[in-house]
């Protein structure tokens, strides 16, 4: 594919080749020798709802910053946290076993324990992570921050400007963690990544590079690492990724910024110090028949279209038995071409 002039979050800055190339014009997605390249998210400051409205069309991650979020900021320090929710509240979190959680691999472990106890661990450096789940129905019910925390509810609230949020609210886990990083994953809505305590760095990939990070099909996980030797928690290192060969984009969360992720973006966190408190507000920005029915408590299930048409390559496969395996696997083959030529044709749409 010859280069093309790629879209870039700098205004002032010059537009980025696409796909990149060193001076020779090899492609460094395929050479993979030279350093990680990445795109610093846009910042904007949000004055009104409508301006929140329009960034939501163009498709792109941003960081919302100056945000009046509440004054969670200022009082969410573990010794506060603990003051404020019963010490013996019972909260299942990971327990990992190195810096770099992976989902698929279950490199941690589920572990129920008082929610102090976990606190104090977290603050000391211990290599947790807690994800809130639904008081009332954890295995049926998407976590609600404000139902679940109505101890905390007061210090936090989604700002006025993202009224977009609060009207298509899905879900709003809180997050607290130690030293780990969050593994490279998707999730199908929509999400404000609110950062609270300490500072965070965030890899993001557009959904079209999903297909080099060998995501098992019907699931929402890579088995790769986004971050390559992040500890000891400083910029530099976490800006290093396990493909120093693919372009990315990185967001650095301070107490108060917003992230937006868009729909389907790979994104994997690292937090840069001992101790990170975030909340996360899912929502719906595509219309009510894009989800899938039933039951969604992590707002990662894949779209409709996407389940339904799952089924219809299984129907594809089958179609072709009896036959000689040669002939069924060349037919699949040229409909596998033809997808992806749609694919391609659909992008260039854009």
């Amino acid at each position: 594919m010859a280069p093309v002039l790629r879209w870039t979050t700098d205004e002032n800055a010059p537009l980025e080749v696409w796909p990149p190339v060193n001076n020779q014009g090899a492609d460094l997605r395929a050479t993979h020798t030279d350093e990680a390249i990445h795109t610093d998210v846009v910042r904007v400051k949000l004055d009104t709802a409508a301006a929140f409205d329009d960034l939501l069309i163009e498709g792109r991650p941003f960081v919302m910053e100056g945000l009046d979020i509440g004054s969670c900021t200022a009082k969410w320090s573990p010794n506060e946290l603990s003051q404020k929710i019963d010490f013996e509240r019972m909260v299942t979190v990971h327990e990992a076993q190195d810096n770099d959680m992976n989902f698929l691999q279950k490199n941690f472990t589920y572990v129920k324990k008082q929610f102090g106890v976990f606190l104090l661990q977290c603050a000391a450096g211990s290599k947790q992570y807690m994800r809130s789940l639904s008081t009332e129905k954890p295995a049926d019910q998407p976590a609600n921050f404000f139902q679940d925390f109505p101890e905390l509810q007061e210090d936090f609230h989604v700002p006025e400007q993202l009224a977009a949020v609060s009207r298509n609210h899905h879900s709003s886990p809180l997050r607290i963690s130690g030293p780990v990083n969050m593994w490279l994953h998707y999730d199908a809505m929509a999400n404000v990544l609110f950062q609270i305590r300490g500072t965070k760095i965030v890899a993001l990939y557009p959904p079209t590079d999903a297909v080099h990070f060998r995501i098992p099909p019907g699931s929402s996980s890579s088995p790769l690492n986004a971050f390559k030797d992040c500890y000891p928690w400083d910029f530099a290192a976490a800006g290093e990724v396990a493909d120093p060969g693919r372009p990315y984009f990185r967001a650095i969360l301070s107490p108060g910024d917003g992230l937006y992720i868009p729909p389907l973006w790979l994104h994997a966190a690292c937090p840069a110090e001992n101790f990170s408190v975030s909340i996360n507000v899912f929502f719906k920005n595509f219309k009510q028949g894009y989800y899938a029915a039933g039951r969604d408590v992590y707002g990662n299930r894949d779209l409709v279209a996407y389940e339904n048409c799952r089924k219809g390559v299984e129907r594809m496969a089958k179609a072709f038995d009896g036959l000689p395996k040669e002939v069924g696997s060349a037919y699949l083959e040229r409909l596998a071409e033809e997808l992806k030529e749609k694919a391609l044709a659909m992008r260039k749409e854009k």
